[in-house]
């Protein structure tokens, strides 16, 4: 079991359950969990070797930054497809699929759960499982 390194702040669902969920489904390949909305971000864990591959805390930290300053525009990038897609229903994730990594960004309507797994984790069984937890809230 994953043991998150700060308390949830940011976000209506209950965060160390959907950490548990994620838990279940990505095991060790979790590499990161954040919290976030449009002023800040809350990071709930990170694996230590995931920190040293991207340079230290430093330059972690520097990247966090610069990608809050993306990911805050989620809200935006929502609404702007529920307009475009109406049709479709509603927004709930935006998925970046990258040679050494997945990152999941799971968005409500003011606050979103950033998701780092390695690649050979199931996207479709870690979005099941926040999804699960955040829907029953």
């Amino acid at each position: 079991m994953i043991e998150l390194r700060q308390e949830p702040e940011l976000t209506a669902f209950d965060d160390a359950e959907v950490a548990s969920a994620i838990d279940d489904v990505a095991g060790d390949d979790l590499r990161t969990l954040v919290e976030y909305d449009e002023q800040r971000y809350n990071l709930l864990y990170i694996r230590d070797d995931v920190v040293d591959e991207l340079g230290g805390p430093d330059a972690f930290g520097e990247l966090a930054d610069e990608l809050h300053s993306d990911y805050r525009l989620d809200f935006t990038q929502q609404e702007l497809y529920e307009e475009i897609y109406g049709e479709l229903g509603n927004v709930h994730a935006f998925v970046a699929v990258m040679d050494r990594a997945t990152v999941l960004r799971v968005v409500g309507d003011d606050a979103g759960l950033y998701v780092s797994l390695e690649p050979s984790v199931s996207i479709q069984g870690a979005l099941d499982a926040v999804r699960e937890v955040v829907d029953s809230e």
